[in-house]
């Protein structure tokens, strides 16, 4: 569907599509799939009026009981995602929380029908899948539609082993505005032996380091509210503290970060929805193995929520 999406957009989108390697199968309507690419592609160009960089990526992912726990009606297991990223005007969360609506639109009168996302969600929904959309105003959006993978046979997936997740004693700095998400990912390093220290904004990170407070790795989200943005929190931090180690996370994918001008090439990225495992060996990759310990056994935990950065 390059082609075809590419022409919808218009010249002054670049398009660019990410494919992994081996993708597991799914099964879709090839019709109703080819109708949700070309109406989300129309809707991202429709959010850059001055141009911008849609992409389009295919990649395998899992989905476990500490995410769907806090996502209603969707069964753990093996998915085949496919996101949709665009570098756009992105979506207040007013217009967020009503997005999946039938015949809701913010475009005028005759430009839009308001039915782009209500039958992208209503086919994923359809197909036995899940939908989320991530946003941020000035930012852009991502649009994430996760098919459970089609196996001849069943397979069980194996359970994951307590020894495999590595904790540390580390001291660790997230900064997160999102109270639930800031608790949720404070209660997980804790639990893995970190010393956790937390912010609300990268001006309060700031201040932190400032205080001179030693820390190892600083943990925070991509986009953050206030004057300072994160990125310029990062280098100033960095100028603080050399030897830390930065992660971000975000909603949005790496490709679509990193192509869309946010973060500069090599960065350390944790796409939201992650697993507790992920995080802890995340987190250890950056640390370094010296200071490594087994972590507690596995602890469920209410996971990030939808309107989550």
């Amino acid at each position: 569907m390059e082609d075809l999406v590419r022409r919808a957009v218009g010249e002054h989108v670049e398009v660019e599509t990410v494919v992994s390697a081996s993708l597991w199968n799914t099964t879709l309507d090839p019709h109703q799939l080819e109708n949700v690419v070309l109406n989300l592609a129309i809707n991202a160009r429709d959010a850059m009026p001055g141009g911008g960089k849609l992409t389009v990526e295919l990649s395998n992912t899992m989905l476990d009981d500490t995410y769907v726990s806090a996502a209603h009606e969707v069964p753990p297991g093996q998915y085949v995602l496919l996101a949709i990223s665009d570098t756009g005007t992105g979506m207040t969360p007013e217009v967020l929380e009503r997005a999946i609506e039938p015949f809701f639109t913010t475009k005028g009168e005759g430009q839009g029908t308001g039915l782009g996302l209500s039958m992208a969600f209503g086919f994923v929904k359809q197909s036995g899948g899940h939908f989320r959309i991530y946003s941020e105003v000035g930012h852009g959006t991502t649009i994430k539609a996760y098919f459970p993978r089609v196996l001849e046979a069943e397979q069980t997936l194996p359970e994951p082993v307590a020894n495999e997740v590595r904790g540390g004693t580390e001291t660790i700095l997230v900064v997160e505005d999102d109270p639930n998400v800031q608790a949720t990912v404070v209660g997980m390093l804790s639990e893995l032996g970190y010393q956790v220290l937390r912010a609300d904004n990268a001006e309060s990170a700031l201040a932190v380091m400032k205080a001179g407070v030693r820390c190892d790795l600083l943990f925070t989200d991509v986009v953050m509210p206030g004057k300072l943005k994160t990125t310029d929190m990062v280098r100033q931090a960095r100028a603080l503290l050399p030897d830390m180690k930065v992660l971000y996370t975000s909603g949005y994918t790496q490709n679509a970060i990193i192509h869309g001008g946010r973060l500069d090439p090599g960065v350390e990225l944790l796409s939201k929805p992650y697993r507790r495992e992920k995080l802890a060996s995340k987190v250890r990759q950056l640390l370094g193995a010296k200071e490594a310990m087994p972590g507690p056994a596995p602890v469920a935990y209410s996971h990030l929520r939808a309107h989550e950065r």
